[in-house]
């Protein structure tokens, strides 16, 4: 509820011309959450992965009404990759939950390992996009297929390293 009058189309940086823009990709709408906000949440995030909060990329909340997806993508970088202020890095995880239940549409699917997720409400998944020597790992492709009913997720990304570069630390940004 919180972040609802926050949900914008997710948007992504346009290597080739340098312009942020609607993520052709993923049709969802998103919002930031403040780690502060979901105190528990972190806790239990930072304690399952073994890392600080400091490694924890800024939570997402992400919805998807009728028709709305996010096509195949691993969530993954090979070799270093700097991006939110995480510096010559790479996503070692991948965490989201599903915030509701949905009758129909909407799954999450892993095609290179034929695993498709039906979304409850509490369910978390985690998955390893990339090994600690940087490289990717493709056995996480994975998609939002299209919705039907709305699906409502959190998510969030656990890099190697700590953000080095403060800009895009959450006291930074206005999130709310």
């Amino acid at each position: 509820a919180k972040v609802e009058p926050h949900l914008k189309p997710c948007l992504v940086n346009n290597e080739k011309n340098g312009k942020v823009e609607q993520d052709p990709a993923r049709t969802s709408t998103n919002a930031n959450l403040p780690q502060a906000e979901v105190p528990s949440v972190m806790k239990k995030m930072t304690d399952m992965t073994c890392c600080n909060a400091d490694q924890v990329e800024i939570l997402q909340v992400l919805h998807y009404t009728e028709g709305q997806q996010f096509i195949p993508h691993t969530d993954g970088f090979s070799g270093p990759f700097t991006a939110c202020g995480f510096e010559e890095s790479t996503r070692l995880a991948t965490i989201f939950t599903y915030l509701n239940d949905v009758d129909e549409g909407g799954c999450t699917y892993f095609p290179e390992i034929d695993l498709n997720i039906k979304p409850k409400k509490g369910t978390a998944v985690i998955h390893f996009p990339a090994d600690v020597n940087f490289r990717e790992d493709e056995r996480t492709l994975h998609q939002g297929m299209p919705a039907v009913d709305d699906k409502w997720l959190l998510t969030t990304w656990i890099w190697e390293r700590a953000r080095s570069d403060e800009t895009y630390a959450e006291s930074k940004l206005n999130l709310f």
